[in-house]
């Protein structure tokens, strides 16, 4: 019987996040998961790491779901209410930038800007351990950390990603769909906190997996959820 091997919530979009031992997921994800945009607050672009340079700081940082949000840099913790936040993310990204909840608005020189997600593909990701550990055998110098890949749900089955959408499945008392296989961007191969940059990681995923890593799923019962519940795919009724 397959398990929860590992469960990660990310409360700033594009920042490191955290590994916990339980989560409440509802049909819109994981409670508490990206709910910040990091984000440009003179231009109003948000942050998007894998595709710009000059965000590529952000997986330095680590984002905190606890003491109603928490964002730690290479040398100091901050709330995220503390007005000093926007000034030490300003000084670690070398220009204006700061967070903030989605649904917000800031004001920039063109007018009001609405802070919205980049992506809606889907409110839960999931990866298995498997594929990772298949994947190292085709990038055997690389470090396969998870965090690489973002997931929400790491378990320890076996399947392919191309081979299990629209398959139900349970995990523990959850209950979900799994809808497509997750395409990879550079987030994969650029560094972060004892990760190294390595782009041999994205180029192997689309080289051997059609650019797919991970799958994305949808909920139809909302539960909570945690490291060592059972995971298992289920016949359609």
């Amino acid at each position: 019987m397959a398990r929860i091997r590992e469960l990660w919530r990310y409360p700033v979009a594009s920042v490191g996040g955290e590994s916990v031992d339980e989560i409440m997921v509802g049909a819109k994800g994981v409670d508490g998961d990206r709910e910040y945009m990091l984000v440009d607050l003179v231009s109003g672009e948000i942050a998007a790491p894998e595709k710009l340079a000059r965000w590529r700081p952000a997986l330095e940082l680590v984002a905190f779901h606890r003491d109603g949000g928490v964002l730690a840099g290479p040398a100091w913790s901050a709330n995220f209410s503390d007005p000093a936040l926007d000034d030490r993310l300003s000084t670690h990204f070398g220009f204006p930038c700061g967070i903030r909840r989605l649904g917000a608005v800031i004001e920039i020189g063109s007018g009001p800007v609405m802070i919205q997600s980049r992506y809606d593909v889907s409110p839960l990701h999931i990866v298995s351990s498997a594929a990772i550990e298949e994947l190292q055998t085709s990038v055997p110098g690389a470090i396969l950390d998870v965090r690489r890949f973002r997931p929400n749900i790491v378990v320890d089955d076996v399947f392919r990603d191309d081979e299990v959408a629209g398959r139900p499945f349970t995990a523990g008392v959850l209950k979900g769909t799994m809808t497509e296989a997750t395409k990879r961007c550079g987030m994969t191969m650029i560094p972060q906190i004892g990760l190294p940059e390595d782009p041999e990681i994205l180029r192997t995923i689309v080289r051997k997996r059609a650019r797919c890593f991970g799958v994305y799923a949808t909920v139809s019962e909302a539960a909570t959820i945690s490291v060592g519940d059972k995971f298992c795919f289920v016949d359609p009724d």
